[in-house]
């Protein structure tokens, strides 16, 4: 049999980069050079210095001899977090090669693995770069996954909105990871931060006494580079917030039945405003909220709880003394 590190003959390893092309989310092609992301570096030092905050026993164990590791991915998952990936190692000294493009899909298993790539340096520092990246790897393409599973829901129903995410995402830096996923899987990552764009939420309006007051101040202190989102509980608080000048509106935790007799309607009163649909939707109820006069779904299971992946990296087998 083989190394840990290669195929065995249980093994399917799938090299074809037009196979892989041709199951690629749309749009998503841009992605794959990294030039979207900010520099990263200080993040990836944050990481590492995280994992290893002093000695490291294992590394001296193991040694600095040149050696290869290959990602295996053993389940199904659209393939994301290269650009992370490739900077943890790089500043660990090691290099990877990717034999699957990022954003394909891969239908990996436990007795049938594929091959995504190599990663090659001194041992001990691929072994140093080997968790934080995994970690990464597979949380950015369980989120690429389960946003593409949306997005087709979405496109074979024939609703022309967009699946889009919410701001349920790991504190820290790691929303960028998450954030990215969901943009590898074809959907939409909604607001970064507090700052990208102005919700003004249930507790907003409850405080500012009023929707239209809190738009107003709103469009006051942001100006015209900022859109406000105003969170309407009802459809009476729907047309005010559209009244009072909101860029979105947000029908929160309406029903479906409630949304197919409104959504329509506020969308041929007021065309400008974006109407956005959200509360507790999952992949199961999803196709019930694919209502004309809708333009976005945004889905908050998409980053905070996605069913993991199984991804691992494994050196190449040593020559016994």
């Amino acid at each position: 049999s083989g190394g840990r590190g290669e195929p065995t003959k249980n093994t399917k390893v799938i090299f074809s980069l037009l196979h892989w092309e041709h199951r690629m989310p749309q749009a998503n092609i841009l992605l794959m050079s990294g030039a979207l992301l900010p520099p990263i570096d200080h993040v990836v030092a944050e990481w590492i210095k995280h994992d290893i905050p002093s000695f490291d026993v294992g590394g001296l164990v193991v040694g600095e001899t040149e050696n290869t590791a290959v990602f295996w991915a053993k389940s199904t998952m659209i393939v994301a977090g290269y650009p992370f990936v490739e900077e943890i190692f790089r500043y660990v000294g090691c290099k990877v090669t990717w034999v699957v493009k990022e954003g394909s899909l891969v239908e990996g298993s436990g007795k049938n693995k594929v091959m995504l790539g190599e990663v090659t340096g001194p041992v001990n520092r691929i072994l140093q770069g080997e968790r934080t990246a995994l970690e990464v790897l597979t949380r950015c393409s369980a989120v690429a996954y389960q946003t593409h599973l949306a997005v087709g829901i979405a496109e074979k129903a024939g609703w022309k909105g967009k699946i889009a995410a919410t701001r349920k995402t790991t504190p820290g830096t790691f929303r960028l990871v998450e954030k990215y996923g969901v943009l590898v899987g074809g959907g939409d990552t909604h607001r970064y931060s507090l700052s990208g764009m102005t919700m003004l939420k249930d507790n907003h309006v409850d405080a500012a006494g009023g929707i239209t007051a809190a738009v107003h101040q709103a469009k006051s202190a942001g100006g015209f580079s900022v859109k406000v989102e105003v969170e309407a509980r009802t459809p009476a608080e729907a047309q005010e917030a559209c009244q009072a000048g909101a860029d979105v509106v947000m029908l929160d935790n309406f029903s479906p039945a409630t949304l197919s007799s409104q959504a329509p309607a506020l969308k041929n009163a007021f065309p400008h405003v974006i109407f956005e649909v959200s509360g507790g939707i999952t992949h199961k109820t999803l196709p019930n909220y694919l209502i004309p006069g809708l333009d976005i779904l945004s889905m908050g299971c998409l980053t905070h709880g996605p069913p993991a992946v199984d991804v691992s990296l494994k050196i190449k087998k040593a020559a016994k003394l």
